[in-house]
């Protein structure tokens, strides 16, 4: 038999070794790519989209419209319910008989979008409650007061309540005394200290109220306070902030001619645990048929803020006013988008206490014209990261040390040259401050001449 040679011998390895080398570059890194390729994002054809929460666009944007245009709605904020909902309570679609809504509307914010819930209301007086989140045995509800309905000049005095976690109403055997007449509507409304009270009134197309009642949701009882408004107003918008100075702040509100509604721009502060009234500085724009919400921006305490609202001429508007507690003034918030009023509004309360965004949501009620809207619209803004405060500490001084320093043996083709060496100079860094956004002032809309349209109650 032949002998193979050595040198052949070594040839016929290193082939063998380099074919073998080419199929692991080529044929393995194919297979385990076909093994591990992701499967595509989209979604199959019969299966449903993933929700799409609403984007945190800083400021104010539109959000979904709600399932019908809505008039003289109340916003209610319900903290207790899973994702923090956003409901419109009662209202109507029009001016007029008939159009009166009979279940409430919710607003889920991780799905961005609107649903009318199975809730039946217990009549059809329903436009311009007073409502807010009281507090039962430990059970949050949604309490709704008095009434109207559409094309009507009479209200009620009925009270009931909403329980948005099992989507039930019950009727209160407790009416509001304040509408013993019958045609009284609630003025201004704010819960405090699980407490709902309700500054004045209108009676409807003959004159405003001055008392101010309160309803506790454990006894189901109600009591006049011997405070009294300095001037008889309804449609008040009104909000409680328990920061000192605490109280419930009314501010503007509603007064009748004899003919029509009038806004007017008169501004108090009630105690209700010492049950008297303070002056505070007249909002600077008459207004009223709207909301007022206790909001707190990052790292500033909570303001009363007085959204748009009104309906003398130049309103209605979309101009912010916000009340300083603190330092007992008043400034201007960039405004919100259309201006309305009789609109559906609440707020998270703002940064105060509260950690991640923080929103304010406003639907529905009447534009410029006197035109029902179904636009919504949302304020949000992240609240700053809680943060520790930095103790100052000594810090070491890096003192420059001598260092071995490598040199080149010289060569034909290439000599170092010295460069100078940059010494890194200690700095004094800090945490750069965040702005704090302050109200700014805007100028106040022209006067634009238009027909004062009839009070619709």
């Amino acid at each position: 038999m032949k002998r193979v040679s050595p040198i052949m011998k070594a040839h016929l390895i290193r082939g063998a070794f380099y074919l073998l080398l080419a199929f692991a570059l080529c044929v393995i890194p194919l297979a385990l790519g076909q093994r591990t390729e992701r499967p595509s994002q989209e979604p199959r054809s019969n299966e449903p989209k993933p929700a799409q929460p609403a984007v945190c666009n800083r400021g104010w944007s539109a959000g979904p419209d709600m399932p019908s245009t809505g008039v003289r709605m109340v916003g209610v904020y319900f903290y207790a319910n899973l994702n923090d909902k956003f409901y419109a309570m009662g209202g109507r679609s029009m001016d007029g008989v008939g159009n009166d809504f009979t279940h409430p509307f919710e607003y889920d914010p991780v799905v961005n979008t609107w649903t009318i819930k199975s809730a039946t209301f217990p009549d059809n007086q329903v436009s311009n409650m007073a409502c807010g989140v009281l507090t039962d045995s430990g059970t949050p509800y949604i309490y709704c007061v008095g009434g109207s309905a559409g094309g009507q000049t009479t209200a009620t005095a009925r009270v009931f309540r909403y329980n948005p976690i099992t989507d039930t109403i019950d009727a209160i055997a407790a009416p509001w005394p304040g509408n013993s007449d019958e045609i009284t509507l609630p003025g201004g409304f704010a819960v405090y200290n699980n407490k709902l009270y309700i500054l004045g009134g209108f009676r409807i197309n003959t004159a405003m109220t001055n008392q101010i009642w309160e309803f506790t949701p454990t006894t189901n009882v109600w009591v006049l306070k011997n405070a009294v408004l300095p001037v008889a107003r309804g449609f008040i918008p009104a909000a409680a902030n328990t920061f000192s100075p605490s109280g419930i702040y009314a501010v503007g509100g509603s007064d009748w001619n004899g003919t029509t509604l009038v806004d007017t721009n008169d501004s108090f502060r009630y105690n209700p645990v010492a049950d008297f009234i303070v002056s505070i500085p007249n909002i600077p724009r008459s207004t009223g048929e709207t909301r007022a919400l206790t909001f707190a921006l990052p790292e500033q305490p909570p303001f009363t803020w007085v959204m748009g609202g009104g309906r003398t001429p130049p309103n209605p508007s979309n101009e912010i006013d916000v009340y300083d507690p603190f330092f007992n003034r008043w400034s201007t918030y960039g405004p919100f988008i259309t201006a309305r009023r009789n609109f559906a509004a609440d707020s998270n309360g703002g940064c105060s206490g509260h950690e991640g965004t923080i929103h304010i949501w406003l639907a529905g009620g009447y534009d410029s014209q006197g035109t029902p809207l179904s636009s919504m619209e949302m304020y949000c803004l992240p609240c700053a990261t809680p943060t520790t405060t930095p103790t100052p500490t000594a810090t070491r001084t890096v003192t420059p040390t001598a260092t071995a320093t490598f040199t080149p043996t010289p060569t034909a083709t290439f000599t170092p040259t010295p460069t100078a060496t940059i010494t890194a100079t200690p700095t004094v860094t800090g945490t750069p401050a965040t702005p704090t956004p302050t109200p700014t002032a805007r100028p106040t809309p022209l006067a634009r001449a238009r027909p004062t349209p009839a009070p619709r109650p």
